[in-house]
Formats: structure tokens, C-alpha cells, sequence
């Protein structure tokens, strides 16, 4: 009897913190969760860098074994946002160096809403745009878009590329 207690006492313990990430998921800020739940905010981090770190090493084992392609882009994403922890029309922008949660949020409220939008933006404009944002700052931010910008297009052709060659073992026609 004390055995089936215990385990609903691992299985409650689990949806509680199940509940935890979900609130973070929803783009919740770790303060207010840890608030709502009434745990300590260090807690709160600690679980959700858990879940972050757990997320990638599972994500990382599907990749390895082609059966568990569908997972991949699921893993993916929840790896980014939980990484990140903010709205996920937030997380391009958050890619960027430099780029925080509030800048982000500048960022795409200014109308610099995915990453080709602040490649192509001119940092004079984004300085003027952008409240409390330095010359410096902005040409690193749209430098960073460029190069990330630059790096998925190249991912990007080489599947391309990968895809249009004739396979070395392709049966003779008849």
C-alpha cells in the first residue's frame, strides 16, 4: 500500500512541475511562475535549464536514428523555446547576437519581425527606431541577422544540392 502512495505522490510531483514548464512555455516571465507556484525563482531556472538540456540530448538522439524523423522538428522547436522562453515569434530575433528578450520585443514591435527584416535594416534607421540603442550595437545586431542569414541559406542549398544528385548506387535502366 505505502508503494502505490509513493508513486502517486512521483506522479503528482511530476505534473506540478509538468505545470511549471507549461506556464513557462506561454511565454509566462520566471518570476511571476515562480510567484503563481510558490517556488523559489532559482527553482524555476534550475527546472527549466533542466528541461532545456534533457530536451537537446533527446533531440540529438532522434537525429542519430532515422526512424524518429518526426520527433526531430517537434524536439526542435520545443529546445528553442524552452532555451529561450519567450513567444515564438520572438525566437529568430533571439538568435541574433546581442538580442535579449527586451530588445526582441523592441525589435518586433518596431516592425523588424523576422531575420530578414533586421539583416536588411539600416542601423541608422534601427538607432532612431529602437529606444536606448547604440550605432554599435545596431550594426553588430544586423551584421549578426546577415551572417545567420547567410549560414541558414548555405544549409539550405547544400540539401538543395544534396537532393538534385543522381544517388552512386541508382539502378541501370533498362
Amino acid at each position: 500500500m505505502i508503494e502505490t502512495q509513493d508513486m502517486d505522490l512521483v506522479v503528482v510531483k511530476r505534473m506540478f512541475l509538468a505545470l511549471v514548464l507549461f506556464s513557462l512555455l506561454k511565454e509566462t516571465n520566471v518570476w511571476s511562475v515562480a510567484e503563481r507556484f510558490q517556488l523559489s525563482r532559482g527553482f524555476v531556472q534550475t527546472l527549466l535549464s533542466s528541461a532545456s538540456a534533457f530536451c537537446s540530448c533527446v533531440l540529438h538522439f532522434t537525429e542519430e536514428l532515422e526512424e524518429f524523423w518526426p520527433y526531430k522538428a517537434l524536439l526542435m522547436e520545443l529546445t528553442r523555446r524552452l532555451s529561450y522562453c519567450v513567444k515564438a515569434e520572438l525566437i529568430p530575433l533571439m538568435e541574433v547576437a546581442g538580442v535579449l528578450e527586451f530588445r526582441a520585443k523592441q525589435l518586433y514591435n518596431a516592425g523588424y519581425k523576422t531575420l530578414t527584416h533586421l539583416a536588411n535594416a539600416d542601423p541608422a534607421v534601427l538607432c532612431r527606431t529602437i529606444e536606448n540603442l547604440f550605432k554599435k550595437q545596431a550594426h553588430l545586431m544586423v551584421a549578426s541577422a546577415k551572417m545567420l542569414l547567410n549560414e541558414k541559406a548555405a544549409a539550405l542549398q547544400e540539401e538543395v544540392e544534396e537532393l538534385l544528385t543522381l544517388p552512386a548506387d541508382l539502378p541501370p535502366q533498362l
